[in-house]
């Protein structure tokens, strides 16, 4: 079934140990995982899985597994589909997995993003104060002055900003 929505299968194994080494080794685009793994349980299993971020990661229940449903959710299975299934089934819950994992990816990487760029207007900030209170710069003077050496040394707003906080570079107040 899964040739027909563009998929080989590369391993398959009923141990949770196994699995997750798998995982690691062929680095596959999408893992589909039953409910009943023995060694590492399915939860732990499918806990590392989401944490690692690996790939989009579907979860296949039985109409007995019913009962963990719940569990699978709160552990964000990408998506979950109840056995037996049809061919359109699995198909549509692998590209909502994929569609899924790609927005939390995306998510992820805007977070980092706009935590960096908050960690530089951070350090901005504490260089400005430390021009303020040291040399004495009104608020406007002290940005200038950062972004001027900026310009000029053809260096971040940022690393400007660290030379000041380590006291490699102080501009003198005009």
């Amino acid at each position: 079934m899964l040739p027909l929505v563009s998929y080989q299968v590369l391993a398959t194994t009923d141990n949770g140990m196994e699995a997750l080494r798998f995982a690691h080794r062929f680095e596959p685009d999408l893992i589909i995982m039953g409910w009943n793994l023995r060694g590492l349980n399915s939860s732990e299993v499918l806990q590392n899985l989401i944490v690692q971020h690996l790939c989009p990661v579907i979860v296949v229940l039985t109409q007995e597994e019913q009962h963990v449903l719940s569990e699978v959710i709160n552990a964000d299975a990408h998506h979950v589909i109840l056995y037996p299934w049809r061919a359109l089934e699995m198909a549509a819950a692998i590209q909502l997995a994929e569609r899924r994992y790609t927005r939390e990816s995306e998510n992820s990487q805007q977070v980092q993003r706009l935590e960096e760029e908050l960690k530089t207007r951070k350090i901005i900030f504490q260089a400005m104060l430390s021009l303020i209170q040291l040399r004495g710069f009104a608020e406007q003077a002290a940005y200038a002055a950062l972004r001027n050496q900026a310009m000029s040394t053809r260096k971040s707003m940022r690393a400007v900003a660290q030379d000041v906080l380590k006291g490699l570079w102080l501009p003198e107040l005009d």
